[in-house]
């Protein structure tokens, strides 16, 4: 009898002493670097992000498991890319979405739009651009802090804090790339197109309308890179690879790979940036 009171109390202590969050709300995206900026913003435990295109997976050809389907079902929010040309959340999140109008979404072609930042209707990659990410930081925020009122304050601060990460680096971007005097890249597959505007960069890619090149395509690159300083190839996980090597073989230029997919997305900045002044 004594034993199972002392427990009762334990366990009434350990409950007591327990995060405030009792419930974790399930949000669900389609990317990893979306997590990242979920965790930057909420901290890693305030939510249970649900990725539905794992690292290294090229959206284009990968099919979510049964079990990350089954999670799907169970979100309290969705946070989506929403660019129409993004096929895979038209396929295979979309359709649950729009049957539950009740659970909200954060949709970040909506955002764009919002922020008068102009879209590429053929290019889903919007992520991949630093000017918008810290433009959307603020509505991102209060859409997180509706799950966890309580933290307003916290929510706003590491907002802050990951908005000066941004803006210091698009500085040292603009710098580094002006210094270098890089103008253009060849890549396989165009992913970077958004960030190629930010910086008034050229993005010159191997992949023709995601399609594999035809010969006068790789033709016309070959020229190209023969011809251009920076003889390098800027390849990504999930994609074939074939004709960036062939083409990096015939050219003499060097292949290197920068992930969009990524879920550090500074780091994905960051190595961009590397790739685009070594020489």
């Amino acid at each position: 009898m004594k034993k199972t009171m002392i427990s009762s109390i334990l366990i009434f202590l350990l409950l007591q002493l327990s995060p405030v969050y009792a419930e974790t709300h399930v949000i669900t995206v389609s990317i990893p670097p979306q997590a990242f900026f979920i965790h930057q913003i909420a901290g890693e435990n305030r939510f249970d992000v649900n990725i539905m295109i794992p690292n290294g997976q090229s959206p284009v050809v990968y099919s979510p498991k049964p079990s990350q389907m089954m999670k799907m079902n169970r979100s309290d929010a969705f946070f989506l890319i929403g660019h129409p040309a993004f096929l895979f959340e038209t396929q295979h999140i979309f359709p649950y979405v729009n049957r539950h109008k009740e659970i909200p979404v954060f949709n970040l072609y909506q955002e764009a739009l919002k922020v008068s930042y102009t879209t590429d209707d053929h290019d889903p990659h919007l992520w991949m651009s630093p000017i918008l990410m810290n433009k959307m930081l603020k509505d991102l925020t209060l859409f997180l802090h509706e799950f966890y009122p309580e933290d307003s304050l916290l929510f706003r601060q590491n907002a802050q804090r990951l908005s000066e990460k941004i803006t210091t680096l698009q500085d040292s971007i603009q710098h580094v790339i002006g210094e270098h005097q890089v103008r253009e890249f060849f890549i396989y597959h165009p992913s970077w197109g958004y960030f190629a505007r930010d910086f008034n960069l050229t993005q010159i890619a191997i992949e023709s309308h995601g399609l594999e090149p035809g010969p006068g395509h790789l033709m016309r690159i070959s020229r190209q890179v023969h011809e251009h300083d920076h003889k390098k190839i800027i390849v990504q996980k999930g994609f074939n690879q074939k004709s960036a090597e062939a083409l990096a073989q015939e050219s003499g230029a060097g292949l290197a790979e920068a992930d969009p997919l990524a879920y550090d997305w500074l780091e994905s900045i960051r190595t961009m940036t590397t790739i685009l002044v070594k020489p």
